[in-house]
């Protein structure tokens, strides 16, 4: 039986306490619980928080679950946040934010992030061949990828590291820098010199966003005789999504609450 309930006013002072709670609460469960009642009470940046708090509400792929993207299978590790949502995110997505970061900077080595991923795509025992995606510039390429590239080298027989195959030969603006980064098409930087001719090939990269500069990449390494077969990335930018908005989301959480009769905001 579905329940019927009538939001009640809250004032501004009210709904910042809402936002405020749940940005602090102790569990999952608590902080949704908080995070609902702040949209229904008309808090606007809620809504945001809740898109961000509950991505299997949102998001067609979750981390760590590979799917199928251009032809080929795909894997990430976590959500990415954009620096702008930073106080709408709790502390575990900030702090899984500033790995990824670090990760960027060369400073985490990615280890279990490539690990983690890998083994999730269960391919068959053919020899494969990593080829990490190319940066704004050749300094970034070899900063955030060489210490995977000293891995594969040392600890992993069954890969071969291709980060010396392809040549940086300039500079670029960095895609999540540019205005609409999100939706823009960069020029391509790089060039690939070695011998990829009949290898099977795994895309490392560090963010998927629209998966249009790794269908690039993958253009360009089948052109040179390589055959893309997978791609992994530590992480998948998350940005509002339409139904986030302040109208859909509040329509699709009190339809939530409303089938999970909860009691909650009732007179």
């Amino acid at each position: 039986m579905q329940s019927c309930c009538r939001i009640l006013p809250v004032s501004g002072d009210g709904r910042l306490q809402l936002l405020r709670s749940q940005q602090h609460a102790a569990t999952a469960k608590e902080r949704d619980r908080y995070c609902r009642l702040a949209v229904l009470a008309g808090h606007r940046e809620a809504c945001l928080m809740f898109c961000f708090a509950r991505s299997d509400f949102f998001e067609d792929h979750q981390p760590l679950k590979p799917f199928k993207s251009h032809g080929i299978k795909v894997a990430f590790y976590g959500y990415y946040y954009p620096s702008r949502y930073a106080d709408l995110i709790d502390d575990e997505q900030r702090a899984f934010c500033c790995s990824l970061y670090q990760f960027k900077e060369g400073e985490n080595h990615g280890i279990e992030f490539f690990k983690a991923c890998m083994s999730l795509l269960n391919l068959d025992d053919a020899p494969y061949h990593i080829l990490f995606m190319p940066c704004s510039d050749e300094f970034k390429y070899a900063r955030r990828f060489k210490r995977l590239d000293w891995y594969i080298t040392t600890h992993r027989p069954d890969l071969s590291s291709g980060l010396y195959d392809v040549d940086v030969f300039e500079s670029r603006d960095s895609l999540h820098e540019a205005k609409g980064g999100e939706n823009r098409i960069l020029e391509r930087n790089y060039r690939i010199t070695g011998n990829i001719e009949g290898k099977q090939i795994i895309i490392v990269d560090d963010v998927l966003t629209s998966g249009q500069s790794m269908a690039d990449y993958k253009e360009e390494i089948e052109r040179c005789g390589g055959k893309v077969v997978a791609a992994i990335f530590y992480g998948k930018n998350r940005y509002p999504a339409a139904s986030a908005s302040d109208k859909g989301a509040r329509v699709g959480w009190l339809h939530r609450e409303q089938n999970q009769g909860t009691d909650e905001m009732k007179e």
